[in-house]
């Protein structure tokens, strides 16, 4: 081979070499991940602003919170309301039939005074009295009760009057006759007593 030959020779194998490392030093610096750039500490201005939007944050969720109570609150309301309706509704449901009942009641009792009058047969009046007893007994089962009137101070509450009877044995106001007898279904009125009061005779 001449001389000049293995000189070309010599140079490309060179270059090659030269190339091939500066190849291997480009991969090299690809592969080396770049440093993350550090973010830059935030300017007095970006501080209050982040302050301004949390105390805004803040503000919203209390109020949130707040609201959230008064619902909680209205609810629980509601639901002791409902629960005391439904409880009254069961209690006084039957209070219609109840009244239709009392006229009933109220013969039987005027049976009973005056049966010793009329001369009624005894089987009769045992009849008609356990017939009251009855009756009153189931009344008392669903929570009728009557109302105390004779004797008693009239109380307007609980007591109709239907007329005054001059009387200086009593004090004025003293319920002296019953002409019907009052009832409460659980504590609740469902028909006055009909009375006449007392009222005093003056003295001249």
């Amino acid at each position: 081979m001449a001389k000049k030959d293995l000189l070309d020779v010599e140079d490309k194998v060179e270059l090659s070499f030269k190339k091939a490392e500066r190849t291997e030093v480009a991969l090299k610096e690809k592969a080396v991940p770049e440093e993350p750039a550090m973010p830059e500490p935030p300017s007095g201005e970006d501080e209050v602003d982040l302050a301004t939007q949390l105390a805004v944050k803040e503000e919203e969720a209390k109020s949130n919170y707040d609201r959230f109570l008064r619902v909680s609150a209205e609810f629980e309301n509601f639901r002791r309301r409902s629960e005391r309706d439904k409880v009254e509704n069961i209690k006084f449901a039957n209070g219609e039939i109840i009244k239709k009942l009392l006229p009933i009641v109220d013969n039987l009792e005027r049976a009973v005074d005056h049966a010793g009058n009329d001369g009624v047969p005894e089987n009769l009046m045992a009849g008609i009295v356990l017939t009251l007893n009855e009756l009153n007994g189931l009344l008392e089962k669903f929570g009728v009760k009557s109302i105390s009137a004779v004797g008693e101070k009239f109380d307007p509450q609980f007591h109709e009057a239907i007329a005054q009877e001059m009387n200086n044995t009593q004090e004025d106001n003293t319920v002296v006759k019953e002409y019907e007898r009052g009832y409460l279904l659980h504590d609740r009125l469902i028909r006055p007593s009909k009375v006449v009061v007392s009222k005093r005779i003056p003295i001249n």
